[in-house]
């Protein structure tokens, strides 16, 4: 299960380093730095269709819907590129519903790049709860009521307003409870910028 999830996440990684590769000469990457809300205010609304358990895990498996809200960037403004990202992400909260099999509901933070004028890299850390198996001996079975979530995504930019973006997400306890199975899905969600 982890060298599958893994693969995908190096698949990602290595595409978010080819578009940053072929983007203006030699420009560093850049924070997102166009006028938005207050980090307290919603400032983007996403949703999507995920194949849910794209690692086989047990008993899961099939389409699932995405929504997602983030909040405006926390406020902050460094002259180091790296902390000017890191420091300033974008909260959110959102789930996924995978129709009768386990479902989420998560919140964390989410960080952008630029990889060019209309291509974005972008991941996120947080929490999730879910609704799936602690301990089954039949089917995936996630150890903790509580786990974390992480996710990444590849996108574009279709207009100042809307985003298509490419998306993979792992949720797992990352061993703090006896089970941990975890759960990846992958899919394509449309944002849309208010």
């Amino acid at each position: 299960m982890g060298g599958h999830t893994f693969s995908i996440g190096r698949m990602l990684v290595a595409s978010a380093a080819m578009c940053a590769g072929l983007s203006a000469p030699a420009a560093a990457l850049e924070a997102f730095t166009e006028a938005n809300h207050p980090f307290w205010a919603i400032d983007e609304v996403r949703v999507g269709a995920f194949k849910q358990a794209i690692d086989d895990a047990p008993g899961e498996g099939g389409p699932a819907i995405n929504l997602e809200v983030l909040s405006g960037r926390i406020p902050g403004a460094y002259e180091n590129s790296i902390l000017n990202i890191f420091m300033t992400p974008r909260l959110h909260i959102g789930g996924t519903v995978a129709f009768d099999k386990t479902n989420q509901f998560y919140w964390g933070a989410t960080w952008d790049v630029k990889l060019t004028d209309r291509v974005f890299f972008e991941t996120s850390f947080g929490g999730a709860a879910h609704d799936g198996p602690l301990s089954s001996k039949t089917e995936a079975s996630y150890g903790c009521d509580v786990n974390f979530r992480e996710s990444a995504s590849l996108g574009i930019a279709l207009s100042a307003d809307w985003k298509l973006m490419a998306t993979i997400d792992h949720m797992s306890n990352a061993g703090l409870c006896d089970t941990n199975r975890g759960l990846t899905n992958a899919g394509v969600r449309l944002g849309y910028k208010f």
